[in-house]
This record gives structure tokens, C-alpha cells and sequence, in this order.
């Protein structure tokens, strides 16, 4: 009896864990049109668009030629920021040189290439056998605070 009760509040906690990432899902109608022309502006070739409600803004999550892509654009239209998937090889030699001499111990697990602005960044994500290291380069090879680490 005891086994079926934990079993039961173990799927209970399950899917609550999983309901929190559909709160903030947003059906394409309720996107504003502004938004939605500026994401077609700048992608206009995107498959398996999804649309989410961060704050006042609009994430949208959608792949390019089959690479994984997220766009944050304001609810006036405004391109905040966007990311997509890299390789290891695309990253800049001075980001590779980077992360080999300081994180020599740690795996690259993920790569991504961050525009906000007039500016562009690295963000990895390094395997730390426990809890992932994300950090966020310049193309130069300078760990930045600023931007965070877009998750």
C-alpha cells in the first residue's frame, strides 16, 4: 500500500514538473502581428515554430535548415536577441583557446552563438560530471558576465 501511494505522488510530481513548462506556451493567434513580422523578416524559412510568453516579450523556438533556433522579440516588434546551435569547429579559435586553458578539465557538452544587438557571443555549456558549467565568450575569447547565459 505503501509503494502504491509513493508511486502515485511520484507521477503526481511528475507531470506538475512537467505542466510549469506549458504555462508560459502561447497559442500562435495570441502572438501579435508585429512580432510575428519581425521573426518572418529575419527567419523567413522556420519549421516547428513554438511561441512563449517571457515577461512582456516573445521567445520563440523554431529550427532553420535544421538548426535549433530562439529568438526573444519584444510585444512592440523589436528583435531583443537570438541564438542558434553551433558545431565545436565553428566556434572562434580564441573562445576554443579560452575554454582549453582554463576549463582543460571539463567536456563541451553544447554551443551556441548569441547575437543581442550589435554584438555577438559564445554561449557553451561544459560537462562538470555533477552540475554543467554555462558560460557566455566574446569572439575574442573574454569570459563575459554580461549578457547572462540565456537558458
Amino acid at each position: 500500500m505503501k509503494l502504491t501511494a509513493s508511486l502515485m505522488l511520484l507521477l503526481g510530481l511528475i507531470q506538475f514538473s512537467c505542466d510549469d513548462d506549458k504555462d508560459n506556451d502561447v497559442k500562435p493567434d495570441s502572438v501579435p502581428e508585429t512580432v510575428k513580422t519581425t521573426l518572418a523578416a529575419n527567419f523567413p524559412n522556420t519549421v516547428g515554430l513554438e511561441w512563449e510568453k517571457v515577461g512582456n516579450d516573445y521567445e520563440a523556438d523554431f529550427d532553420v535548415d535544421t538548426v535549433d533556433h530562439e529568438a526573444l522579440i519584444s510585444a512592440s516588434g523589436e528583435m531583443l536577441k537570438y541564438k542558434y546551435d553551433i558545431t565545436e569547429a565553428e566556434l572562434p579559435e580564441a573562445v576554443k583557446t579560452a575554454i582549453s586553458q582554463s576549463y582543460s578539465n571539463l567536456r563541451l557538452d553544447d554551443a551556441e552563438k548569441l547575437l543581442q544587438g550589435n554584438s555577438e557571443y559564445y554561449q557553451v555549456e561544459l560537462d562538470d560530471s555533477g552540475a554543467d558549467k554555462k558560460l557566455v565568450f566574446s569572439a575574442d575569447g573574454q569570459e563575459q558576465t554580461q549578457p547572462a547565459y540565456w537558458d
